[in-house]
């Protein structure tokens, strides 16, 4: 078994202090050349790797994490990036994080914009963001940028912003995957509609919008006689829904296809259950259990999961290492999706 050193046992080695050693491997405050480089050489030799789960790390600052999230329920897809995060957390314990967290309504704008109001006027080392909205992000993070607060982005990368690092999966490939998988078991000669969930004072999400322009490009380039239709549906007023698909199938016969670019696909298949629309072929993405049950009940052909717990975790992660050791890696982390149907549903974990 590989002998476990301690920091005052990296100090006799290096003849230094063992404050001394602490600031070189958190990286804070001054060291001299020559000690940084005694210090260095010993740990390149003991192949010493400073986890941040060990007792180790332990730290007497308090670092303070803001984390901004879209309001979700039980069992929703951004339910379980937070228990990534609450994981991550678990698991590096022994670090002082005083965590807040906000939401907003993802379909609102109004609502995302007096958040990220409000959390200007909270202090923070650091913010974690799961963005919906364009317009009001990138302003969001200019300003955090311009107060010198270090952010990091989950679910979605956001254009024309400087985060620290962003992980979740791309958003353009993804809709790529699901125009693949849905024009697998589409019948010849049929169109496909796309589904937006209804918005206040915006049209879509960014990440919806990525998958979609992803979606049409391989139409694009593989099937450009299928003909593509946009309608609406409301989660939050089902009456007003079914209203809306009533009028949309009503004018459109010849929909033999479907997309949802969010985690609302339930919403469709519900509504293609109750009536008897098993014809049409649905994809969509997240793993709640209304989605599950409209896979195994035929309603939905394809779910597409993007391993939300794994984001979370990763993205806690990356904070800390920057917070503890000023350590930057790469920006972009593009995280794993996973495609499930019917018959391996009960056996996926997120």
């Amino acid at each position: 078994m590989k002998k476990k050193y301690r920091i005052k046992d990296i100090a006799a080695l290096a003849g230094v202090s063992a404050g001394t050693v602490d600031r070189v491997i958190h990286n804070r405050g001054d060291v001299s050349a020559d000690s940084r480089q005694k210090i260095e050489k010993v740990l390149a030799e003991l192949d010493f790797t400073y986890r941040l789960g060990s007792p180790a790390v332990a730290d007497s600052r308090q670092f303070r994490l803001l984390i901004i999230l879209p309001e979700h329920s039980e069992g929703d897809y951004w339910e379980s990036i937070e228990k990534g995060i609450e994981s991550a957390v678990n698991d590096f314990g022994n670090i002082k994080l005083k965590m807040k967290f906000l939401y907003y309504n993802q379909f609102d704008l109004y609502s995302c914009r007096s958040t990220f109001n409000k959390a200007l006027s909270l202090k923070a080392d650091m913010v974690l963001i799961g963005p919906s909205f364009y317009d009001e992000t990138v302003l969001f993070a200019s300003q955090l940028f311009m107060r010198n607060i270090p952010y990091v982005f989950v679910d979605t990368f956001v254009n024309n912003t400087q985060p620290l690092a962003f992980f979740g999966p791309h958003s353009f490939q993804t809709g790529v995957v699901q125009a693949r998988l849905l024009t697998t078991v589409l019948e010849p000669g049929k169109d496909i509609a796309f589904f937006h969930s209804k918005r206040t004072g915006d049209e879509t999400s960014v990440q919806s919008l990525a998958r979609s322009y992803g979606f049409m490009s391989y139409l694009k380039d593989h099937f450009p006689q299928i003909n593509v239709f946009s309608a609406q549906f409301d989660d939050s007023d089902r009456k007003l829904s079914t209203g809306l698909l009533d009028q949309f199938f009503r004018e459109h016969t010849s929909i033999g296809g479907a997309a949802v670019f969010n985690t609302r696909a339930y919403v469709i298949s519900e509504y293609l259950k109750q009536h008897h629309l098993q014809h049409i072929k649905l994809v969509g993405y997240g793993t709640d259990k209304r989605n599950i049950d409209g896979l195994k009940d035929g309603y939905i052909s394809f779910i597409i999961s993007e391993r939300p717990e794994h984001q979370g975790y990763r993205a806690i992660k990356s904070i800390l290492e920057y917070l503890l050791y000023n350590k930057t890696g790469q920006v972009e982390n593009y995280t794993p999706i996973d495609i499930l149907i019917k018959e391996t549903a009960d056996f996926y974990a997120v």
